[in-house]
C-alpha cells in the first residue's frame, strides 16, 4: 500500500514539476523530450543487467501500445536493479506516454504483444532474439 502511495505521488510531482506539453511539438507527436530522459533513467537503472543465472533475470513491461497493453519489454537483474525504483520510472513513462497518446487519434488497428523469456547468456541478462 505504502510503494502504491509513493508511486502515485512521485508522478503526481514530477507532472507538477515538469510540464507535459513542450512548445513547437508536433501535435500528434508520440515523443517529447520527456519521455527521452525517463526513457535514459530506466536504461540507466537497469545498467549491465548482470547475472550468473536465468533465476536472476527479470523481464519488465514499458510503454502502453494502442491496445493498452505493453508496448515493448526490457529485461533487468534484480542482482543489480532497484526493482521499487525502476517500476517508479516505468510508471511514470508510462503515464506520460498514455497521456501524449490519448492527444492523438487513436489507432486503427492493434496487436498484442507477448511476454517474452528472459535469459542469461555470457553473464547479462537479455531477451533472445534481441541484441
Amino acid at each position: 500500500m505504502r510503494s502504491t502511495i509513493r508511486i502515485l505521488l512521485t508522478i503526481t510531482l514530477s507532472l507538477v514539476i515538469a510540464p507535459i506539453e513542450v512548445c513547437g511539438q508536433e501535435p500528434g507527436a508520440t515523443s517529447s523530450p520527456q519521455l527521452a530522459k525517463l526513457r535514459k533513467e530506466i536504461t540507466a537503472l537497469i545498467g549491465p543487467a548482470r547475472c550468473m543465472n536465468l533465476v536472476q533475470c527479470r523481464v519488465a513491461a514499458i510503454g502502453i501500445d494502442s491496445c493498452g497493453g505493453p508496448a515493448e519489454y526490457l529485461v533487468y537483474s534484480w542482482l543489480s536493479t532497484d526493482q521499487g525504483a525502476l517500476e517508479t520510472k516505468i510508471a511514470e513513462y508510462n503515464f506520460l506516454q498514455e497521456d501524449l497518446q490519448n492527444k492523438q487519434q487513436p489507432a486503427a488497428s492493434c496487436a498484442a504483444l507477448p511476454e517474452p523469456t528472459a535469459a542469461c547468456v555470457n553473464g547479462r541478462c537479455v531477451l533472445p532474439g534481441r541484441r
